[in-house]
């Protein structure tokens, strides 16, 4: 979809298909296809990104049409799937121009929404403009009148994730509403936005549940002189690592990290981002750590000795 987000679910679902038709001897029966609302390949949501890898610096760009090409993976980018049908999706493109393609076999990620609930105060007002923006996502502590791509700063961004209007309201993870894309916004000739949404899953959203858990505890205890704690994605770090394949001996996954998520391009002329804290690798050793972390999250989850010590 054109303004769907997570395009690292997207590229570990792939990757394992790919992975396994290869496992199973059928890798040269099909043709495998990535059709994204990215406007070019590795951009991932964040507008892209330059890490280090071994030892250089590399755009996010290279780094993805490389993997790509040596997996055999064909990628149609700027698009936005407008129908499926049996055996067939239509999309189009950028430049306005519509396609098709026919398969066997497809997954597709559709856009983050809001609930869509309606507020009530308690004499029967509707207060919902005040908890919510029309795409249902909660109003937080972040500049919403940003305006234009060239005006954005990194201090757009919410850092205690409270509601301005009701103080005992927060909203963590994916339920707030961004200030706006992280990405640079595009549209079709047609009027489509084309564009990934910002990613806000993972490791962020573990990160900013944390900081709210600790902010509501701080009221509920200190009354008026809690002081909230922050998180903002543009001064918070995360790491990625997404499968590209199960397997003890021949599996890999891509392990990325990024400091900070959104871009300061203040702070950080340039990249936006500080480039000793952004690096990447892919490889077996990726694999492994997925795996670990699969397990010690659970852990973390069902609250076991020591679940504190476990990151985000």
């Amino acid at each position: 979809h054109g303004t769907c987000t997570c395009q690292g679910a997207a590229f570990e679902y792939i990757f394992n298909i790919e992975h396994e038709a290869k496992k199973a001897g059928v890798r040269d029966m099909l043709d495998i296809k990535w059709i994204s609302n990215e406007a070019f390949l590795g951009d991932f949501g964040m507008g892209g990104l330059h890490m280090k890898v071994g030892g250089y610096a590399v755009s996010s760009k290279l780094f993805a049409e490389s993997l790509y090409a040596e997996r055999d993976v064909e990628w149609i980018i700027g698009a936005h799937t407008s129908k499926v049908e049996e055996g067939k999706i239509e999309y189009e493109l950028l430049d306005g121009t519509m396609h098709e393609e026919e398969f066997d076999f497809a997954m597709l990620i559709p856009p983050f929404s809001g609930v869509g609930f309606k507020a009530y105060a308690k004499d029967g007002a509707d207060i919902t403009d005040k908890l919510f923006m029309p795409n249902g996502f909660m109003i937080v502590d972040a500049k919403y009148d940003a305006g234009a791509y060239e005006n954005w700063k990194a201090s757009d961004w919410p850092e205690t994730y409270q509601n301005p209007s009701y103080a005992n309201i927060f909203a963590a993870g994916i339920a707030f509403a961004p200030p706006h894309l992280i990405s640079k916004p595009m549209t079709s000739p047609n009027g489509t936005a084309i564009n990934p949404t910002p990613p806000r899953t993972g490791m962020p959203a573990g990160i900013i549940g944390k900081a709210v858990a600790h902010s509501v505890c701080d009221m509920i205890k200190k009354g008026d002189d809690a002081e909230l704690h922050k998180a903002s994605m543009a001064e918070m770090g995360a790491a990625c690592v997404a499968s590209a394949g199960k397997g003890v001996l021949n599996g890999t996954a891509a392990a990325m990290t990024v400091y900070p998520v959104v871009p300061d391009f203040e702070k950080y002329p340039g990249t936006g981002r500080d480039t000793k804290y952004t690096f990447g690798e892919i490889g077996l050793a990726g694999h492994w750590i997925k795996h670990i972390l699969h397990h010690m999250f659970i852990w973390k989850a069902k609250l076991k000795p020591g679940w504190t010590l476990i990151p985000e």
